[in-house]
């Protein structure tokens, strides 16, 4: 087993119970966090993710997550997304993302601005026609 690809490999095992909840579900409002319509497409939750972050606003936060959390939950994993933009630089507007894994619903995206060596990685789900970012989840 290559080293290398240990953190992914965890990624996925983390994202994999959310991912089967998804395909074993019909897709509707029950796997979203503020019970609304998943996004469009993948840019527009990052983009929504990362204002979030940037403002603080938890109702932003929630459109765009799969989990339903509450603001409490929120905060820390919203700072830590907020610490870790501003170390690489990365602003919702100024982001650049590209896909590098995918598994089954889940889609495995590195964020970045201009240092694409140092990117911010999110996973992020379809739900039935749509997306979601899985956001907050506990190791």
């Amino acid at each position: 087993m290559n080293l290398q690809n240990l953190p992914r490999l965890a990624a996925t095992l983390l994202v994999l119970p959310l991912v089967f909840a998804v395909v074993g579900c019909s897709a509707n409002d029950e796997l979203t966090c503020d019970g609304g319509r998943p996004v469009d497409d993948p840019q527009t939750a990052v983009r929504g993710l990362l204002e979030a972050a940037e403002t603080t606003d938890y109702d932003k936060a929630c459109s765009v997550i799969s989990l339903k959390l509450t603001n409490e939950a929120m905060n820390g994993p919203l700072t830590a997304l907020k610490h870790e933009m501003d170390s690489k630089e990365v602003t919702s507007s100024n982001f650049k993302m590209i896909e590098y894994d995918r598994g089954g619903s889940a889609h495995f995206y590195n964020i970045y601005a201009e240092q694409p060596d140092t990117p911010i990685e999110m996973t992020i789900v379809e739900i039935g026609k749509g997306y979601r970012i899985a956001f907050g989840e506990e190791p």
